[in-house]
């Protein structure tokens, strides 16, 4: 294996040939925020991408957030060249408005993020407009649930629209503000568009691969059969019936959102149905599944008393257990809007990839992508999506490692260089608290860590120490490389850092 790591060198020289590139991935918990330092003429290049933590996060992973913010602060002194806003999610944007104290003090020279927030755009309007609508839909759904006496339920429904970030607006409060803190120096990024080169940092150069402008693409959340390394368990059935509900209910709006939805339908025949006011009725449900009825034969398995109260056996409600999952698939547009970036380091051909929460949809988009360069002599390079997976030598892992958001054969075995670690920007036991019990998802991480060969670092790993760190080699990495690759990254509770 060839490395091109180096040693992890603290110094802000302002000889690009003595400043590293350094990747530090902050450990606040489920979200994404990154620093990255770049070799400038005039010093280090300080790029920060995203600043957020899912929605529920506690008050000790906000403060962590915020930690994070104060840390980014003190290595850059506050001077962030470049801010990339990915796409309008929670995990992704909180800290703008959980942070905004420490954050409004930095000086930021220019943002970007993708044409999908260009309020000009003909395109993400419309789509905006029709985000908006199924907004609308379910919180009319949540109000008649409540009228209905379905308090839970609604309750549940609500949660969905804070997670969405539709509930009060926080998301587009703390975006809004985000956007601008470079003043007009606002970018809309498109893919395909000419690689962009600043003066600042001559040797790099940014190409932009998403999200894409097909709008069939941008729908496409999930993979195809055979794209991608196993499924999620996203309990489509549920969600289906949940739509029903919404579909359903008295003036919603929903009935023009998902008018040709055919998925709406009951699942079951109407052979096989019974009003629920029938059979509250009938003394068989009404004894097994609806009254209080102290039968020994029925047992608590937990404390061996008799039960009283056999609601617990009814799956009217069960429909709504999947909420969390839902929000995820309703708003997977959103995540396939992802602004996503590929850095190519120009003395080497190395490329730092950043997907945001890109997937298959946008993923598949890159495919298609060509840039054709003028050489000095006058012959012609040309560059495609494909080329720049090759030369990939950092991958920053779509989704926080979830199921459809890193394509197969498209996408990670195109990743063939030798030298390349992935980061997983993840906290499993907060995703499973969310019912997302596959993120990240065990066949993409498995095979993550063969092609990485074990240089894979995960937000929620168990270390916080250098020692531990090289203590914990997995398998696939061996001892020599291991020892190699540990050596370049600065460990602590708050962040992993690798030097290249």
């Amino acid at each position: 294996m060839s490395t091109h790591f180096a040693a992890n060198d603290r110094t802000t020289v302002a000889d690009p040939n003595t400043v590293a590139i350094r990747i530090r991935m902050y450990r606040q918990g489920l979200g994404d925020c990154f620093l990255i330092t770049l070799p400038s003429r005039d010093g280090p290049f300080y790029m920060v991408i995203d600043c957020g933590v899912v929605l529920g996060t506690d008050a000790a992973g906000i403060q962590k957030l915020r930690d994070a913010v104060d840390d980014i602060s003190t290595v850059t002194g506050g001077k962030i060249d470049l801010l990339v806003l990915t796409h309008k999610h929670w995990d992704h944007v909180s800290g703008f408005t959980q942070a905004r104290d420490g954050i409004a003090r930095w000086m930021v020279a220019q943002v970007w993020t993708s044409w999908f927030e260009n309020p000009k755009d003909s395109l993400a309007k419309r789509l905006h407009d029709e985000g908006k609508r199924t907004e609308d839909a379910l919180r009319l759904a949540a109000d008649w649930l409540h009228a209905a006496g379905a308090t839970n339920q609604g309750n549940l429904v609500t949660g969905l629209l804070d997670f969405l970030g539709a509930a009060a607006g926080s998301t587009d409060t703390a975006l809004t503000f985000a956007k601008g803190l470079a003043g007009d120096n606002l970018r809309f990024r498109q893919p395909g568009e000419p690689p962009i080169v600043l003066p600042e940092i001559p040797g790099f150069r940014f190409y932009v691969l998403g999200p894409p402008k097909d709008e069939v693409l941008l729908r496409k959340s999930d993979p195809s059969k055979g794209q991608a390394y196993g499924l999620d368990d996203g309990s489509a059935a549920s969600n289906a019936m949940f739509l029903n509900a919404v579909h359903r209910a008295p003036g919603s709006m929903a009935a023009d959102a998902f008018a040709d939805d055919t998925t709406l339908d009951n699942p079951f025949e109407i052979r096989f149905q019974i009003p629920l006011a029938r059979a509250q009725r009938l003394e068989f449900f009404d004894r097994h599944y609806f009254g209080n009825v102290q039968d020994a034969s029925l047992t608590d398995l937990k404390t061996s008393k008799p039960v009283l109260d056999q609601s617990w056996r009814r799956i009217d409600a069960t429909w709504l257990d999947t909420s969390q999952t839902l929000a995820l698939a309703l708003d997977a547009i959103t995540n396939n809007t992802s602004l996503v970036l590929a850095i190519e380091n120009v003395a080497t051909g190395e490329v730092l990839l950043l997907p945001g929460d890109a997937q298959a949809g946008n993923w598949l988009s890159w495919q298609a992508l060509q840039w054709t360069e003028k050489n000095a002599d006058g012959s012609k390079t040309v560059t495609t999506g494909s080329d720049l997976l090759a030369r990939t030598i950092f991958y920053k892992a779509g989704h926080h490692g979830s199921h459809n958001a890193t394509l197969k054969e498209k996408g990670l075995e195109l990743m063939t260089h030798d030298g390349l670690f992935v980061m997983i920007p993840v906290d499993h036991a907060m995703a499973i608290k969310k019912r997302w019990g596959k993120m990240p998802l065990p066949d993409l991480v498995t095979r993550l860590n063969e092609r990485a060969e074990g240089r894979v670092l995960r937000v929620d790993d168990d270390v916080t120490t250098s020692a531990e760190l090289k203590a914990s080699r997995p398998a696939a990495a061996s001892v020599t490389d291991w020892k190699e690759f540990t050596s370049h990254i600065a460990v602590s509770a708050l962040y992993f850092e690798v030097t290249i």
